[in-house]
């Protein structure tokens, strides 16, 4: 899902739609292929790319929890800029 916060109109906002989707197909895509792993946000980029931005898969790594299909778990990394990171699982 795509939270249109700056209005987008038109094929702006499909394309911006189309992205989301894709990057939540590609991200429960890592996941499904490492079952059992749990993995921070910036562990997701470091195997989409740095193209991705950290806050879209963020986004869509809440999106896939509010789905159902990632848990959110108590464990914590310590990830870039020297910050701790939650880390996801697959749920099913």
């Amino acid at each position: 899902m795509y939270y249109n916060t700056n209005n987008e109109i038109g094929d702006t906002l499909t394309t911006s739609r189309r992205n989301a989707t894709t990057q939540e197909s590609n991200i429960l895509r890592i996941f499904r292929g490492r079952p059992g792993r749990a993995m921070t946000p910036f562990d997701v980029q470091d195997d989409l790319g740095h193209e991705v931005p950290i806050t879209s898969i963020r986004r869509a790594m809440t999106n896939l929890t509010i789905r159902g299909l990632l848990s959110k778990t108590d464990t914590m990394r310590n990830g870039r800029f020297g910050k701790m990171n939650h880390c996801w699982i697959l749920t099913r």
